[in-house]
């Protein structure tokens, strides 16, 4: 399933702050919302694979194809960096989900420890990988349905100190959190936190799905956009019910959803677990979501140096980030890509509550950007083939409504990440630190490629102009001149 590397991304501990956030009414409508924007996105992104497949992927071709070689570039650098750039965040995750929130040596040791798993699995040959991936995800469903069961059954069943509770936490302490300031407006930002907060379960979920379809069936065009729509449902319905069970696994004031108003802590599954009181539960639960998040970490670390990798084959990088091993592994691209894992060594300066919060903001962004071009890219495609007089074989019914909702929606979030607080403990300034950083790189790598473009087309006339001079100058020589 398309779904294997994003499992663990969020959902296990980022629901907590969403949840805490907004409330149980908000976290489940979140989801709801945000499946239907991550549908529009794959449906868009996956016609224009249908039309031409390319051996690369969507993920790097059809920008160039359908828009401009400066927007290709920095979203396949966006892409690369925002994908290596989770491997820390989950490891992070993973540190988050052990309670080691306070900086400290025992902090330091287990993510050098987590970093040198995801290594060493990246470097094994690829076929070896592969059947690791499908064990990994297997895992991560077998956690995900599991949890969501232990759920729904300590709802039924109740904890030791009171009856079956049921949906007791939507009305105590509530279906909606207010967030920031009382009234409406609490409650309306709560939930546009919550959605910031829920969006990281999602990230970078349309470019993956569209990509497995590529890759799993890549000569049989009209297959892509189907198979993307199935693997969206699949998606849909295991996150729709596993926020559903959180809301009834936790109550939103749980102090230890946010480490005390921090950043990020327990899960909500873990909260639930513990008020159930069931002896060695809660440490097979923290056991199972730990190597759900390095499993996602592997993943990340995978996709991201084959994205770096594809850049270098399709001559938009160094050709040394193409070089592979007799096992067929882009070492150098793989190498690379580990170092965006030291950023997890934050941990050590800062609460690893406050990383994740940091590293969640800036991926997150970075996702609304890809998102948002996404749908850009896909209006562009179909200017382009029609014009050429192309009818398109595949098409989903929501489109292009549906690009026109993304372009909206994403344009919203990413400005919504800026202007509200992330912490109630952040000033402003802080919380929006990521967000700003992440589009700052983003026109950096954008700008500096067209400046660079020019440039080269500068020197080009300049050279193209001395020769006409010179050949000028020749043909004016004088009859009988000797050189």
């Amino acid at each position: 399933m398309a779904i294997g590397p994003t499992l663990g991304t969020g959902l296990f501990i980022g629901s907590g702050q969403a949840l805490a956030s907004g409330g149980p009414a908000s976290l489940l409508g979140s989801y709801i919302f945000i499946s239907i924007l991550v549908y529009c996105i794959s449906t868009a992104v996956a016609e224009i694979a249908a039309h031409l497949p390319s051996r690369h992927g969507t993920m790097l071709t059809h920008t160039y194809r359908y828009a401009s070689s400066h927007l290709g570039f920095s979203l396949g650098y966006l892409r690369w960096y925002s994908m290596a750039l989770l491997v820390p965040f989950e490891i992070t995750n993973a540190v988050v989900n052990l309670g080691l929130w306070d900086p400290g040596a025992r902090v330091a040791i287990r993510i050098s420890i987590v970093t040198a798993v995801v290594f060493g699995f990246n470097m094994l040959p690829e076929q070896v990988f592969k059947r690791s991936e499908t064990a990994f995800t297997a895992l991560k469903l077998v956690t995900t349905v599991g949890l969501i069961i232990i759920s729904v059954y300590l709802a039924i069943r109740g904890t030791t100190e009171s009856a079956a509770r049921g949906f007791q936490y939507w009305n105590e302490p509530g279906a909606m959190t207010e967030y920031l300031v009382d009234g409406h407006l609490g409650r309306l930002l709560g939930l546009v936190q919550c959605i910031l907060c829920s969006t990281i379960s999602f990230i970078f979920s349309p470019e993956l799905i569209v990509q497995r379809a590529e890759q799993v069936d890549s000569e049989s065009v009209p297959s892509i956009l189907s198979m993307t729509q199935i693997d969206c449902f699949h998606l849909f319905a295991l996150y729709i019910l596993s926020s559903l069970a959180i809301t009834v696994a936790s109550p939103s004031d749980e102090p230890l959803l946010t480490n005390h108003g921090i950043g990020a802590g327990l899960s909500p599954y873990i909260v639930g677990i513990r008020r159930s009181g069931i002896p060695i539960l809660p440490t097979i639960a923290t056991a199972l979501i730990f190597l759900s998040s390095v499993a996602s970490g592997r993943s990340f670390l995978y996709i991201s140096s084959r994205t770096l990798c594809s850049l270098a084959e399709t001559g938009h990088g160094p050709e040394l980030f193409r070089l592979r091993n007799s096992y067929g592994v882009p070492y150098i691209s793989v190498m690379i890509s580990t170092l965006f894992s030291g950023l997890a060594y934050l941990s050590m300066a800062m609460s690893a509550s406050t990383v994740f919060n940091l590293l969640m903001y800036f991926v997150t962004t970075s996702g609304y950007i890809s998102w948002l071009f996404s749908c850009v890219i896909y209006l562009q495609f179909r200017r382009i083939t029609a014009a050429q007089g192309f009818t398109q074989a595949n098409q989903a019914h929501i489109q292009p409504y549906g690009a026109y909702f993304g372009i909206g929606v994403c344009t919203f979030l990413a400005l919504a990440n800026s202007l509200i607080i992330a912490a109630p403990s952040w000033d402003v300034a802080s919380a929006s630190i990521p967000t700003y950083i992440a589009v700052s790189t983003f026109l950096l790598l954008y700008f500096g490629h067209l400046i660079k473009s020019i440039m080269i087309q500068r020197r080009l006339q300049a050279k193209e102009l001395r020769d006409q001079r010179h050949c000028g100058v020749l043909d004016k020589r004088p009859t009988g001149f000797q050189s």
